[in-house]
């Protein structure tokens, strides 16, 4: 008895919904995505110059490749973070 009175509040908010043309809401939960599914990023994220490459280093201890930027050396060695630069070099 229960399980119709919800199926036939659901038919009528459809039925509500079909009439105000209000089909999808102004904030759904993922309007902070685009149609590829990717998140959008806020204006001052996005780089201005998207097709810029970067140079990128490997790390001596675990081989990971990172932005030269973003990376720490030493004796001409990159690493990846202060412990791996402590620890030096290491088999991968």
């Amino acid at each position: 008895m229960t399980l119709k009175w919800i199926l036939w509040g659901l038919v009528i908010y459809w039925v509500y919904r079909q009439i105000t043309g209000r089909r999808t809401p102004t904030s759904s939960l993922f309007s902070g995505f685009t149609e590829t599914g990717r998140a959008r990023r806020p204006p001052s994220e996005v780089s201005e110059e998207p097709g810029t490459a970067q140079d990128m280093v490997r790390c001596a201890h675990c081989g990971l490749f990172l932005p030269r930027q973003e990376a720490l050396s030493r004796r001409g060695e990159w690493y990846c973070s202060e412990a791996h630069r402590q620890a030096g070099s290491g088999a991968q």
